[in-house]
This record gives C-alpha cells, structure tokens and sequence, in this order.
C-alpha cells in the first residue's frame, strides 16, 4: 500500500491530464492532395515528433532523405490537440494554427485534421518507450 501511495505522489499530473506528453513516431497517414488523397506509412516515411507541456516539434523523412521539420506551441482541450506552427521549413504552415481531433489508445494516437469540413489529414503515432 506505502509503494502505491508512493506511486501516485510520483506520477506528474500533468503527464495524467495529458496524454500526449512524450515522444512519439510515425506509423501511417492520409492526405488531402488536389490530385486526391495520398497515402504513407513507415519505413518510407519516418518522422520523430516530441511534445512537453507547451511545445512539440516534428523532423522527418522520406526515402531516407530529409523532408520537413517543424514546431511551435499547442494546447489540449477536450478532445482537440491545437497547435500554432511557430518555426519549420514549410513557408505556408507558419504562424497557421490547426486543431485536430485526437485519440490516444494502446499507445497509439490517432488524429484527424478537418477544416471547413474538408478532410485534410489523418495520422497514427506510436509512444516510443
């Protein structure tokens, strides 16, 4: 009973209210295009994306050759991860800010970008350990 009491004091709160605090890595996603949609998974593409308690930033890759890199600021509210590009590579994503539909599930997050009603994107991340 003292370890798990020990246990609760230890685990940070924001980490509780805050799922997607951590490291996580690519698995697949679709994208809107004007040609359609696309799809992609790894290992073609890999992408390493980190969030703390205010910021995240992303790097990745295609066919082992460097793509993009990004980051900013972002909030969780409900179901929606917010997040305000602030730097990155992409001209058009900056100073853009996006709220996806997130879910978090078997170290997984799913997340889900509409705009207008239009779909945009939809991506699966896994929790590196």
């Amino acid at each position: 009973m003292k370890y798990l009491a020990l246990m609760c004091v230890l685990v940070s709160p924001i980490a509780i209210a805050n799922p997607l605090v951590g490291t996580w890595e690519f698995v697949s996603g679709e994208y809107a295009t004007e040609s359609g949609r696309v799809k992609a998974s790894a290992p073609q593409v890999t992408s390493t994306k980190i969030i703390n308690e205010s910021h995240f930033s992303y790097i990745t890759s295609s066919d082992n050759k460097f793509h993009y890199a990004g980051g900013g600021t972002y909030k969780v509210t409900g179901n929606k991860f917010i997040e305000t590009v602030t730097l990155g590579n992409v001209d058009s994503l900056i100073g853009r800010t996006m709220s996806f539909t997130y879910e978090v599930k078997d170290n997984l997050w799913h997340h889900k970008l509409v705009e207008n009603g239009k779909f945009i994107e939809y991506e699966i991340w896994k929790r590196v350990e």
